[in-house]
């Protein structure tokens, strides 16, 4: 099926970025939002987005007019009754969307499907309340939407194949990189990614290392931008709330350090509070290279949290495979699940989350043999945080190196 008109639910930030992306593809797109002020907020969000292009000279004023025009706001779903596609990205609250499907699956043409750009609830659950759970999917771009690349594809327990080829066939005419993730807490790049802002939690509990030598570090390595840094960026309350849903949904691997659910406490959540593990001033633009200012309070926190903490038995220095490690054995662990296949790992890092170097081939370099053997090391000192992936040890007993040599059925047709 041919998209040719779409809606988007939600005229935020993402909302807006996915709406442009849309129109620029030639796709007429409703924008809708609960009231007037919100539709106009978000229309003036892509008008500057096409007065960015203009100014770089990618588009004409001609051009961006005409493509800007492709969109109409709406705070009603009068529009919606001849749309191919919609895409929710309301608020992250299940009976919000559950609530939206509901009203979109009365209202939609029945060759319509319904997608959300959730980041991690259940696109099961959210089909189930329609009648047409074969054409429900998961379609999660990244922040900025018009910038970033990847999308993850995220069928239901009931989405056609069909659906599945048509929402992806989309990604690549919207010029994205569409891969398809297998229904599970966190999909794929967050679920990745979290290990790894976790485990620099804990190594800022142990003091190990100064968080400016940490990120400079990690940013050497190839990711980015350091843990603190995006962290802060990101809004610590926000990745708090996702740590603990994946510690609940997971277990023991991705228990919080208690550093991250402190700092919310005290008011620190990144730079929209004016600090978390940095200081953030609004006022004054940092200058390249120049050291990040440390929040004071940060020294009090630590205090707090170690006045009544067993230090690590046997602790080691920081290197930085003390945080990329826990990024790599939940990869190896949704390999296993079947979430996804090798191939998408690295593909999915790199356009999701921005790293220079694919995740599964630093693996390869070093040798699979020795991941296992630094998992199992910082596994005696930290536990189940780097209990390796039984597949692991299954690919080093059984001499396999590399993840080609796998024989997987690709995650789009099983």
């Amino acid at each position: 099926m041919k998209i040719q008109r779409a809606a988007v639910i939600g005229a935020g930030t993402m909302g807006a970025g996915i709406a442009q992306v849309l129109s620029q593809a030639g796709i007429e797109v409703i924008l809708k939002d609960i009231n007037q002020e919100f539709v106009d907020k978000g229309i003036t969000r892509i008008k500057r987005m096409y007065e960015s292009r203009v100014k770089k000279e990618v588009l004409t004023q001609a051009e961006a007019d005409y493509l800007l025009g492709m969109i109409k706001g709406s705070t009603t779903f009068d529009a919606f009754k001849d749309v191919d596609l919609v895409i929710e990205a309301a608020l992250e609250e299940i009976n919000v969307k559950l609530d939206i499907f509901k009203q979109l699956d009365k209202i939609c043409p029945s060759h319509a499907i319904l997608a959300s750009n959730t980041s991690a609830l259940s696109v099961s659950e959210i089909a189930a309340c329609t009648k047409r759970p074969e054409k429900v999917i998961g379609m999660h771009f990244f922040n900025p939407a018009q910038t970033m690349k990847l999308v993850e594809v995220i069928p239901g327990l009931k989405t056609s194949k069909d659906t599945v080829a048509t929402v992806s066939d989309l990604c690549r005419e919207l010029k994205k990189i569409p891969v398809t993730v297998q229904e599970c807490p966190g999909f794929l790049v967050n679920r990745l990614l979290f290990p790894y802002l976790n485990e620099a939690l804990y190594v800022a509990e142990e003091g190990i290392a100064s968080l400016d030598e940490v990120d400079r570090l990690v940013v050497e390595f190839g990711m980015p931008m350091g843990p603190y840094t995006l962290l802060d960026m990101t809004g610590i309350d926000i990745c708090a709330n996702v740590n603990n849903f994946l510690y609940d949904q997971y277990g023991p691997r991705f228990e919080p350090a208690q550093l991250i659910n402190k700092l919310v406490e005290s008011g620190f959540k990144g730079q929209k509070s004016g600090a978390g593990f940095f200081i953030h001033d609004p006022n004054q633009v940092p200058k390249k290279d120049e050291p990040k200012k440390v929040n004071p309070e940060l020294a009090k926190i630590l205090k707090s949290i170690n006045e009544n903490k067993k230090p690590a038995g046997n602790s080691r220095p920081f290197d930085v495979y003390r945080v990329i490690l826990p990024m790599f054995n939940e990869a190896i662990y949704a390999i296993q699940e079947q979430v996804v296949v090798p191939g998408d790992v690295d593909i999915a890092m790199q356009w999701g989350c921005g790293m220079t170097k694919g995740l599964l081939t630093i693996a390869e370099n070093k040798g699979l043999d020795w991941c296992l053997a630094e998992l199992k090391s910082y596994e005696k000192i930290h536990g189940e945080r780097f209990r390796p992936a039984w597949l692991l040890s299954k690919l080093v007993n059984a001499g396999i190196h590399d993840f080609s040599q796998l024989n997987l059925t690709p995650a789009a047709v099983r």
